[in-house]
C-alpha cells in the first residue's frame, strides 16, 4: 500500500516444517516461549527471536503473524512502513570501446538468474547468448567457433549434469575452442573449497550471488585485463571514424526499420561515415526497393508490421539475382537460437539493438564487397559534417537519460538528439495507457508490441531504466502468450514500474527548452522572381523526392548543386541543409511545395 510519503510492504516466509496448533500460534510471539519444550531439544532455540521480531515490526508501524496447521508447515508474515526516498539512478557502465558488443555466453540452469544476468550484461552493450546447462553451453561454444566466437563465459557452479567447474575444464581441454574465452564462475555458495577449485580450474573470476551490476562489471574488466574506470567515459571520441570505415564510404545501404526514432538513429550513424542510406519501413517496402535499385548491404529489423524481417529475407533470397546480397539482421536481443533463426531465413549476420556504431561498422566491413562499391558513389560528396558537442544544445543532465552515451551513439549530433527526445515525449506520452487498454481488451500481442517498441527507442536514446522496465512488460506479455496464467495484479505492478520511470523522463523533456537556433528563414520571394519558373519547379521536384526517401546525403548534395547553379539560391541551400541534418523531412517537403508555388 502506497501513500504520498510512505509505502507499506508485506513480507512472507514459508517453511515445510512440523506446523503449529491454534494454541501454539496464540503464544508464539511471547518472550521465551516456544510451541513445545520438546521441540527445543530437537530443533534448538527459545522463542526469544520471534519476540524481538514482533517488537521491531511494531516499531516500524507494522504487524506480524503466523498462518499454520499441524503437519503442513508455517507461513510467517509481517508488514512494515517505509519512507519514500528519491534516489538518483546510477549511470550505466561503459566498457572500453574495444569491448563494446563483446559476445558473452551465460550458462545457468536457473531461468531467473539467466534473465537477470542478461539484463545487466546487455546494459554493458554486450551481445548475450543463454544456455541452461553445461552441455548446452559447450554446444553453443562449438557452434560459434567458425562464425562469431565467444570472448567471455559466465558459469553457474551448481547445475544438473556437469557443474560450472567441470564445464570450464572441458572448455579448456577442447582444442576446437582455442583461444579459450575468459571464464567467470558465479555461485550462491560462498565456500572456500569452491573458490580454490575455481582457481585450480583456471577460471578468471569468481562471484557470489546475488550479483550487482557494479561488481559484475569490475570482475569482467579484471578478468579481461582491463583497468576499471574510476568514472564513466566522457564524450571524448565523438565522431571518430576508423580509417577502416573509409573503405566502405559511398556504399549503398538499405535500412529497414519500422520505428521512426530507431530509423533516424541508425541513419545518422551510417551517414556520418559517408554511406548512402535508403529507408524502408517494413519488409514489403524493402523487397520492392531491392527490386528497383542496387544495394551493397541491407540492415533488416526482425520484428515489423506488414512483413517481418525473416519473411522479407526469404522473399529476397528467392530471387537468384540477390543470393549474394548481404542481409544483416537487427535484433533487440540475442537469445540462444536467434542467430540460427536469422541464418535459416537467409541472413548473413546480425547486430543487436541498441546499435553500437563500432560493432555495426565491423559487421558491415565484414560483409560489404569493396569491389562492388562504384568509384563514383565512394567519391560523390563529402562525409556529412558532424555536429560537435560544444554547441551546448543539450542540458548538463536530463532525468532518466544518459546523455553522454546517447550522444556517442549519434556521433555527437546534439541537434538530432534534441529532436529525437522531443519526438519521444510526444509519441510515447500515452504508451502505458495504451498497453493497459490492450491488456484490458485481452490483446496481449498488441501489448507486447507496444512494450517492445518503447524498449527499443529508450535503448537508442540511452533511457536505460525505461528500457529495463519496458523489457519487463514485454517479458510478461510473452509469458501470457506462451500460455502462462498472468494475473491482473502482475500486469498492474509491471506497468506501474514502467510508469514510475517513464513519467519523470517525459516530464524532464517537457521542462527542458532546448536552445536550438531556428533555421534561417526570411522571405525569399524576391529571389524567386529572379529564377526561371521551370528551374524552380525542377528544384522543388528534386528536393521533394529526396525528402520523401529520407535521403539526407541526397538533400545536402542537391542543395549544394542548386546553389552552385544559382548563387541566389544560397539562402535556400543553407536552410535545406540544416533541415536535412535535423532529419526534418516534412519541413523540406513543405518548403519544396512553397518553393514550387512561389508562396515564400
Amino acid at each position: 500500500q502506497r501513500g504520498k510519503e510512505s509505502v507499506t510492504l508485506q513480507f512472507a516466509v514459508s517453511d515445510t516444517g512440523i506446523g503449529l496448533t491454534e494454541e501454539q500460534r496464540d503464544r508464539l510471539f511471547q518472550s521465551f516461549s516456544q510451541a513445545d519444550t520438546s521441540t527445543t531439544r530437537k530443533y534448538g532455540g527459545t522463542g526469544l527471536g520471534l519476540a524481538i521480531c514482533k517488537r521491531l515490526v511494531e516499531m516500524m508501524n507494522g504487524e506480524i503473524w503466523v498462518e499454520s496447521e499441524p503437519g503442513h508447515g508455517s507461513t510467517f508474515i509481517f508488514t512494515a512502513v517505509f519512507g519514500l526516498g528519491k534516489e538518483k539512478a546510477s549511470k550505466p557502465y561503459a566498457p572500453p570501446l574495444d569491448l563494446r558488443g563483446m559476445k558473452v555466453l551465460v550458462v545457468d540452469d536457473n531461468a531467473t538468474s539467466r534473465e537477470i544476468l542478461q539484463t545487466i550484461l546487455t546494459s554493458f552493450s554486450f551481445e548475450v547468448v543463454l544456455a541452461a546447462s553445461g552441455e548446452e553451453g559447450l554446444q553453443e561454444l562449438e557452434a560459434a567457433v567458425k562464425s562469431h566466437p565467444f570472448e567471455l563465459v559466465i558459469l553457474d557452479w551448481k547445475m544438473p549434469g556437469i557443474d560450472g567447474i567441470e564445464t570450464a575444464r572441458r572448455i579448456q581441454s577442447n582444442k576446437a575452442l582455442q583461444p579459450v574465452p575468459a571464464m567467470i564462475l558465479i555461485t550462491a555458495y560462498g565456500r572456500e573449497g569452491v573458490m580454490q577449485k575455481a582457481e585450480q580450474a583456471g577460471l578468471h573470476g569468481f562471484l557470489l550471488k546475488p550479483v550487482s551490476p557494479s561488481v559484475l562489471f569490475d570482475t569482467i574488466m579484471q578478468a579481461l585485463g582491463k583497468e576499471t574506470p574510476a568514472t564513466r567515459r566522457t564524450a571524448e571520441g565523438f565522431n571518430r571514424i576508423d580509417t577502416e570505415t573509409e573503405k566502405i564510404r559511398g556504399a549503398q545501404v538499405l535500412l529497414v526499420e519500422d520505428n521512426e526514432i530507431n530509423r533516424q538513429v541508425a541513419q545518422e550513424i551510417l551517414e556520418s561515415a559517408g554511406l548512402k542510406v535508403t529507408l524502408a519501413c517494413d519488409g514489403k517496402e524493402a523487397v520492392d526497393a531491392i527490386g528497383h535499385g542496387h544495394f551493397d548491404a541491407v540492415l533488416m529489423d526482425v520484428q515489423m508490421p506488414v512483413m517481418d524481417g525473416y519473411a522479407a529475407t526469404r522473399r529476397i533470397r528467392s530471387d537468384q539475382r540477390h543470393r549474394d546480397l548481404p542481409v544483416i539482421a537487427m535484433t533487440a536481443h540475442a537469445m540462444a537460437g536467434d542467430r540460427e533463426k536469422s541464418l535459416a531465413a537467409g541472413m548473413n549476420d546480425h547486430v543487436t539493438k541498441p546499435i553500437d556504431p563500432r560493432k555495426l561498422f565491423e559487421t558491415l566491413l565484414k560483409w560489404i564487397r569493396l569491389d562492388r562499391i562504384t568509384p563514383q558513389a565512394a567519391s560523390n560528396g563529402p562525409v556529412k559534417a558532424p555536429v560537435r558537442p560544444s554547441e551546448d544544445i543539450l542540458p548538463d543532465s536530463l532525468p532518466g537519460f544518459d546523455l553522454i552515451d546517447g550522444l556517442r551513439r549519434l556521433q555527437g549530433n546534439q541537434k538530432l538528439y534534441a529532436k529525437l527526445l522531443q519526438t519521444f515525449s510526444t509519441d510515447y506520452a500515452d504508451r502505458v495507457t495504451e498497453i493497459r487498454l490492450a491488456v484490458e481488451q485481452n490483446d496481449i500481442e498488441q501489448a507486447r508490441s507496444l512494450a517492445h517498441a518503447i524498449k527499443g527507442v529508450a535503448a537508442n536514446l540511452a533511457a536505460y531504466e525505461v528500457q529495463s522496465a519496458a523489457s519487463d512488460v514485454e517479458q510478461l506479455a510473452k509469458q501470457a502468450l506462451g500460455g502462462e496464467d498472468v494475473s491482473r495484479q502482475k500486469w498492474d505492478q509491471c506497468l506501474a514500474c514502467l510508469e514510475e520511470v517513464l513519467l519523470p523522463a517525459l516530464q524532464g523533456i517537457e521542462d527542458w527548452t532546448p536552445a536550438v537556433a531556428p533555421a534561417a528563414s526570411g522571405s525569399l520571394s524576391e529571389t524567386l522572381v529572379e529564377l526561371s519558373p521551370e528551374w524552380v519547379r525542377q528544384a522543388a521536384v528534386l528536393l521533394r523526392e529526396a525528402a520523401e526517401l529520407g535521403d539526407v546525403s541526397g538533400l545536402v548534395s542537391t542543395a549544394g548543386e542548386l546553389k552552385a547553379e544559382c548563387e541566389a539560391f544560397a539562402p535556400y541551400a543553407e536552410q535545406i541543409t540544416g533541415l536535412a541534418e535535423d532529419f526534418d523531412f516534412d519541413a523540406v517537403i513543405d518548403l519544396a511545395g512553397k518553393l514550387e508555388s512561389g508562396s515564400l
